[in-house]
């Protein structure tokens, strides 16, 4: 009698904990719309901006400084969040929040690397495209890796939600962005990186919306 009642516990520790991590789940995907329309937007938004400066103005690929502004938009959402009533943090929400710190790490990290290699006239062997034909000048395709990491980051989050949705797109993003991102070098590149933004993350933010509403 006492084994059944321990096994009876278990299987019903095991049930509580399963319904806890699934309305976790539940209230992330209804809450984390927000926050993709958001940098969805913005990443859209600078990724326009930048490219217009590129082509058009003496700033060159120097205009790339101008993604320093996602600062201001990570900012601006933490201070939004703490005037939030607070929600007890979960173990899908810390994983989901690691994965995309250590993804905005890596390419915050890389874009200062460059820019310090380029400020200071550096040239070591890297894996390069030129960015065009006819333009001597050699361009490291950063933008392309940057991509490739947030369609990773984006299916990463969609499987550990169970969202197809976010899965899909931004397995599509990440892979048709990064190649046309290689394809079109230079000023273009981040009118790719616009199309991403809204494809990897405002399109699955209004899907989400619809089905949650």
């Amino acid at each position: 009698m006492e084994t059944t009642n321990t096994e009876m516990t278990a299987e019903r520790s095991l049930e509580i904990i399963s319904k806890t991590i699934e309305e976790s789940r539940r209230r992330i995907m209804r809450g984390s719309w927000k926050s993709m329309m958001l940098w969805g937007i913005s990443v859209a938004i600078i990724a326009l901006i930048v490219g217009h400066l590129w082509q058009n103005t003496s700033l060159g690929a120097n205009a790339n400084a101008f993604w320093a502004l996602l600062g201001l938009v990570a900012l601006g959402e933490q201070m939004y969040n703490k005037r939030q009533p607070k929600v007890p943090e979960t173990f899908l929400g810390k994983t989901l929040s690691q994965v995309w710190s250590c993804m905005g790490i890596i390419a915050g990290s890389l874009g200062i690397f460059i820019f310090i290699l380029a400020s200071f006239g550096i040239q070591i062997p890297l894996p390069v495209v030129y960015t065009t034909p006819s333009d001597p000048t050699v361009h490291i395709p950063i933008t392309a890796i940057i991509i490739l990491l947030m369609g990773i980051a984006g299916m990463i989050t969609g499987r550990i939600l169970k969202s197809t949705v976010i899965t899909v797109c931004c397995y599509i993003s990440g892979i048709l962005g990064s190649f046309l991102a290689l394809l079109y070098a230079g000023p273009l590149e981040m009118v790719v990186m616009a199309g991403v933004a809204v494809v990897g993350l405002v399109v699955p933010a209004l899907i989400i919306k619809t089905m949650e509403g």
